[in-house]
Formats: structure tokens, C-alpha cells, sequence
């Protein structure tokens, strides 16, 4: 199953271009809250909305197999992160979530262990949990002419980040996730047998794996960081599953007024066998960008810092009932302590 490509640009803006920043100054308790609302529209045959805020992003009832219709909204939108520094200075202990995750419908709830070394390098190994907020689909997408059911989607699983290599500047990320859905009935409204409707399963193991190098230009008020990742969309239904690749590249520039981070990214999938209902196979190109920026003085030397949140994303597949695209702007007022 797609992981919701429409946004996945946002993927490290609410932090930095580097996949990990530097550890607070002292030890004990730190964080941030960034409180904000958003809106935008989304393109997509296979989201529905986000439980518990009750905010529908997709179309209940469809006619035919084409592209999606555009589906507009507005949400509430925030992350906290809060983090303990041990005495020994180079180990975090974090949880919390992360703005950039909202921006892909992901509610993920991030418990994190992080040790920084002086040679090997910095480490994190982080577990995914679902958050109370959790992204619903359609169970069945393929119901036509009929008000479609939801049912909620779960992702959980781990990640590993090694930064600063070996005293370099590459870093790798790998990134683990199952998916499940709590009724998976792709295609049970057609007239498919058992083996066809298993090809829609949009159950299984998301992998990614990242590999990028940071540069560090103007003493550090100019960040640039190239990556490449290889995708895994390893699902239970064939037909729904791809691999491919991903290239971009992120930007950040700090300077005493203001913080800018923006990131852009191509992805080309392949999908591994033929749909039994549309015909073909699922392979897509992608397109994303997502930038942020952080005011740091508007109220003087008051530690809250009003930020706007953009990104835009699509996702063109061989099959147009897969086709998905949308933009979404956050406007948040953010606070670390």
C-alpha cells in the first residue's frame, strides 16, 4: 500500500537538514510544542479521513475507476516532543511527535534512544507507535455507486539512524513499518475469486533505506544535504506492491532572524505483477517539496516563534485510479524549553 505519497516530502523539516542535530546544552528535561492549524486539498482513491478530529479527506462514493477527485479541509495541527538528557551528556531519551509526520496524515508516536559517541558516530533507534489520531482508508476502495466503509490503518514499527559516520558527514537511515488495516477487503464488492482479491492486500512491510551527506557552507548558516534511498513496499497483495528509489535534497539556512528548511524529491516505483480488476501494473513516478520557516524575533526575546508549514506533493501512476496529489499550509506558533 502507498504510504500516502501526496506529501511525503515532509520528511526531516521540522528539525533540520541533518538527521541529527546537536543534543541540548544541559542535561535534564527539554522539548518543544508547535500548536497551529492547517488546510489544503487532497487527490486520493484510497484515504478517507483522520479518526478522532473526524476530518474527511477523501470522496465516500465513486462511479468509476478513474483519478481521484479533489477533496479540501482543514485541521488542527500539532507536535510535542519532550526529551531527557543523561548525566553522562551524550544519551537522549525522547517522545513525542513530529509536525512533519501530520504533513503525511501519519500520527506516529516516536520513542526514541539516542547515544553519541566520539568516534564511531551518533545513534538513535526509535519505535513507531500508533498515535491516538489515527488515518483511516476505505476498506474496500473498489465499491462503486455505494457509500464506501472506513476502517482505521495502523503503522508501527522501528527506526535506525547512524549520523555523523565514522566522523564524517554521510548518515543512514533505515525506517521498518507494518501495516495493517482492521478490515481488509479490497475487491470483496467484485466479482473476483479469492487469488485476485488477495493481489489488492495493502497489508505488509514498508522499508526505507536512506543514505545522505551533509554540507556545511557560511560556518553553519548554510545547510545542504543530498540523498538517495532505496523503497521496499513489500505488501501481502502483489498487484499493490512496488520498489524503487529516491533522490532529493534538503536546505537549511539559520540566521539570527529567521530558520528556513526546504526539501524537494523524486521517487520512481516499480509494481511487481498485474492488477486483476484495472489491468497493468502500478508503477509510478513522484514529485514533492515542502518548505518551513521559523520567525525568531517577532516577539522580541520571547522563546515562542510564529512558522508556516508548505508542502505539495503527486504521485503519477501507470493506473489513474492510483493517481494522487495534494497541498497542504500549517501556520503553528512553536515553543522550546
Amino acid at each position: 500500500m502507498k504510504s500516502f505519497p501526496v506529501l511525503l516530502t515532509a520528511l526531516l523539516i521540522s528539525s533540520s537538514a541533518s538527521a541529527l542535530g546537536p543534543l541540548p546544552e544541559t542535561t535534564g528535561w527539554s522539548g518543544y510544542v508547535n500548536l497551529g492549524v492547517g488546510g489544503g486539498s487532497l487527490e486520493s482513491n484510497m484515504i478517507a479521513d483522520v479518526k478522532v478530529i473526524d476530518v474527511d479527506l477523501g470522496v465516500g462514493t465513486i462511479t468509476e475507476y478513474g483519478s481521484p477527485d479533489d477533496k479540501s479541509f482543514a485541521v488542527p495541527a500539532a507536535a510535542l516532543n519532550v526529551s531527557y538528557l543523561f548525566k553522562d551528556g551524550k544519551t537522549l531519551f525522547s517522545v513525542g511527535n513530529d509536525l512533519a509526520d501530520f504533513l503525511q496524515f501519519d500520527r506516529s508516536t516516536i520513542i526514541s534512544l539516542r547515544h553519541d559517541t566520539d568516534i564511531a558516530g551518533r545513534f538513535q533507534l526509535a519505535l513507531d507507535s500508533a498515535a491516538a489520531i489515527q488515518t483511516e482508508v476505505w476498506a474496500d476502495p473498489y465499491l462503486l455507486d455505494e457509500e464506501r466503509k472506513k476502517t482505521a490503518r495502523d503503522a508501527t514499527g522501528l527506526r535506525l539512524t547512524w549520523d555523523k559516520i565514522m566522523g564524517s558527514q554521510f548518515e543512514f537511515k533505515a525506517i521498518s513499518r507494518n501495516i495493517e488495516l482492521d478490515e481488509e477487503n479490497s475487491g470483496a464488492s467484485l466479482d473476483l475469486s479469492s487469488a485476485e482479491q488477495g493481489l489488492l492486500s495493502r497489508e505488509g512491510d514498508w522499508t526505507r533505506v536512506e543514505l545522505g551527506y551533509l554540507f556545511n557552507l557560511g560556518g553553519g548558516e548554510h545547510l545542504v544535504r543530498p540523498h538517495v534511498a532505496a523503497i521496499d513496499r513489500d505488501l501481502d497483495g502483489a498487484a499493490m506492491s512496488q520498489d524503487g528509489f529516491e533522490v532529493g535534497v534538503s536546505y537549511v539556512r539559520n540566521t539570527p532572524s529567521f530558520g528556513w528548511a526546504t526539501l524537494v524529491h523524486f521517487s520512481s516505483l516499480d509494481g511487481d505483477a498485474e492488477n486483476p480488476l484495472l489491468g497493468g501494473v502500478n508503477d509510478a513516478d513522484g514529485f514533492g517539496f515542502a518548505t518551513q520557516i521559523f520567525f525568531k524575533q517577532v516577539f522580541g526575546a520571547s522563546a515562542w516563534q510564529p512558522n508556516v508549514s508548505f508542502a505539495v506533493g503527486e504521485s503519477d501512476s501507470d493506473l489513474d485510479f492510483y493517481d494522487s496529489q495534494g497541498w497542504m499550509l500549517i501556520v503553528g506558533l512553536a515553543r522550546r524549553f
